[in-house]
């Protein structure tokens, strides 16, 4: 993954070897339609950094984007079963594609095994009051 440390986006190569630009940029909630789309400043935005930060990208077409919307909690997921409702489990970040692997494979665990190998408790649900 490459990051800047000034600017938003991020870039990833994915197994294919088509690259991934994730960035910092809003998008546009619909709620009538309970869908988020990206909107053409954000998209513009992050190739604009991209080719900046990585001139080989210049020229390349975009196949495809997509928008999400982050969880902007308190700077940690909440991850793990929903205290009273049993086999309800959490899998919330704000670092939705960078921290989805660990997370997924975090509650995983808990679903399968009933336990993880490493302390979620910094990031139940119950730490809020």
């Amino acid at each position: 993954m490459v990051a800047h440390a000034d600017r938003h986006p991020s870039l990833k190569q994915a197994a294919s070897g088509g690259l991934i630009i994730g960035g910092g940029w809003p998008a546009a909630c619909h709620e009538d339609m309970r869908l988020s789309r990206a909107e053409r400043d954000g998209i513009e935005g992050n190739l604009w950094v991209a080719r900046h930060v990585l001139p080989a990208v210049r020229g390349l077409h975009i196949v495809r984007c997509w928008a999400g919307m982050n969880v902007n909690i308190n700077g940690a997921p909440i991850i793990g079963e929903v205290p009273g409702h049993p086999g309800f489990y959490n899998a919330v970040t704000s670092n939705g594609y960078t921290l989805a692997p660990v997370t997924a494979r975090l509650v995983t665990d808990l679903i399968v095994h009933g336990r993880t190998d490493r302390d979620i408790t910094p990031f139940r649900i119950d730490r809020f009051p």
